[in-house]
């Protein structure tokens, strides 16, 4: 989802690095957009400039197209020498830039100008998550709970849906599928099972995320996918583990290469993380550790061009409360962390108590580094766990998952300051009902410029508790 601003008028966020105004005179340099070596931006979204010299005081930014320039301010709340964040313009407000298309952004400084960087816009979507309505796909080959799945980047003119592990009731699987994503919101008739390639190790309720061109800094045609952590031995407690598995994907056929163990994994075993690849840096948020009890550790590590991981590191600004099975989204420079189970629990599968937390933090990040977290004053409707979470064009789907109330599915917007507006119940959920579900977003929008979403497998509720599990399939067919 892909990616946008900054803070509510009455409340402000600390910025992870601190704005400063350097006494130097040297120019402004852009080092990249959005962490990608193939940035793109939408028309009123946010995107982010990172660099140096930006001296965040008298800093604005243009974006050229021939004989058209608009210069724009940055979202002050977000402003910091080595980044900025700025919302995308259709033009000058006299003449609209030709879209979609190419514009070079530079920044303006002190009289002085950087380098310019390229920006493949498009027009501001009509997306209307109020209006979307969901229909059954192709179901997966086997029932799975606490699985994941990553859209990919094809070639052609759709994309692929990748789905790693789960537990089929019986034991944690090693399973990887794949099936092409099609532009109107199908799966295809069939899905595949790398049978070549699957995981190393069987894994449950782990985090995964994909790297391409568009959202880190990897090199033209290229794709990678990465399963973090997760629980190695269904019915062994939380069994956590710290591996970090990483495959390539061809982007021409959707098949999956062979799954490298990074010898940098993760800095402690942990089952029910959340994880979201932003700007370049995969950040990981909470988990189960291995007596149970929730943590608090965020930490960050940054996609290389080769798609191998840089260091992992611990942010100083850990979350405020430990927390496992919540969503994590970027949008406009920050992380945002969705509800989730700050209880602790041995067995990541359970229903456990009524619901989770209600509960939305945000903090600024650049480059890895984590800010100071705040609040939303905007909580959820409900409060849930083992959820899913869709973002598009600035607005937020949340929903499934366990929560004590009847709203299965809840929707958001950020206004212009990049901070949540208050949340909604919608009226056509998919009424699945199930948790520990997986949720994926297609990098290719439908003929009438909509997003693509998809909620796969899962564990439904009983009545007494854990129901059966499903291989449903579920994808948006309108708007």
């Amino acid at each position: 989802m892909a990616g946008v601003l900054g803070a509510l008028a009455c409340m402000k966020k600390k910025s992870a690095t601190t704005p400063t105004s350097p006494a130097s005179s040297a120019s402004p340099s852009i080092s990249n957009i959005n962490g990608a070596s193939a940035p793109s931006g939408v028309v009123d979204q946010p995107i982010e400039i990172n660099g140096a010299n930006f001296q965040t005081s008298s800093a604005s930014v243009v974006f050229t197209q021939g004989d058209i320039t608009a210069t724009v301010t940055p979202v002050s709340a977000s402003a910091a020498d080595n980044s900025l964040v700025v919302t995308v313009p259709a033009g000058n407000g006299t003449e609209q830039f030709s879209l979609p298309g190419n514009v070079t952004v530079t920044v303006e400084s002190n009289s002085m100008t950087s380098n310019g960087v390229s920006l493949a816009v498009t027009a501001a979507s009509t997306f209307d998550a109020s209006a979307v309505t969901w229909t059954p796909a192709t179901p997966l080959p086997i029932a799975l709970t606490g699985l994941r799945a990553v859209a990919a980047p094809s070639a052609g003119t759709g994309a692929y849906v990748i789905v790693t592990g789960g537990s089929n009731g019986s034991s944690d699987t090693s399973v990887v599928y794949t099936n092409n994503w099609n532009t109107d919101g199908t799966v295809g008739p069939n899905w595949t099972t790398i049978s070549d390639n699957q995981l190393p190790s069987s894994v449950a309720s782990h985090a995964m995320v994909e790297a391409d061109p568009s959202n880190s800094p990897v090199s033209q045609g290229s794709c990678y996918i990465y399963v973090l952590g997760g629980q190695a031995v269904l019915g062994g407690g939380p069994g956590g583990t710290s591996s970090v598995f990483m495959a390539s994907v061809d982007t021409s056929t959707g098949g999956v290469g062979t799954w490298t163990l990074l010898t940098n994994g993760l800095p402690q075993a942990l089952v029910g993380l959340t994880a979201t690849l932003y700007h370049g840096w995969i950040y990981v948020v909470g988990g189960l550790l291995s007596d149970g009890s929730p943590s608090t550790a965020v930490y960050s590590a940054q996609v290389n061009a080769d798609g191998s991981l840089g260091t992992w590191m611990t942010a100083a600004n850990s979350y405020p409360l430990g927390i496992s099975f919540a969503s994590l989204l970027g949008y406009g420079g920050s992380l945002f962390v969705l509800n989730g189970d700050p209880a602790s629990s041995t067995d990541p599968n359970a229903v456990g108590n009524s619901g989770g937390s209600d509960t939305v933090y945000f903090a600024r990040v650049i480059s890895g580094s984590v800010g100071t977290w705040t609040e939303s004053p905007a909580s959820t409707l409900e409060a849930r766990k083992k959820h899913n979470t869709w973002s598009a064009f600035g607005q937020v789907m949340n929903g499934e998952g366990i929560y004590p109330g009847s709203v299965e599915i809840e929707w958001s917007l950020f206004n212009a300051s990049s901070t949540l507006e208050s949340w909604t119940a919608l009226t056509n959920p998919p009424h699945a009902n199930v948790y520990n579900a997986a949720g994926a977003f297609s990098p290719v929008l439908s003929p009438a410029g909509t997003p693509r979403f998809l909620l796969l497998g899962g564990e439904t509720v009983a009545s007494s508790g854990e129901g059966p599990l499903i291989n449903f399939v579920y994808y948006n067919n309108a708007p």
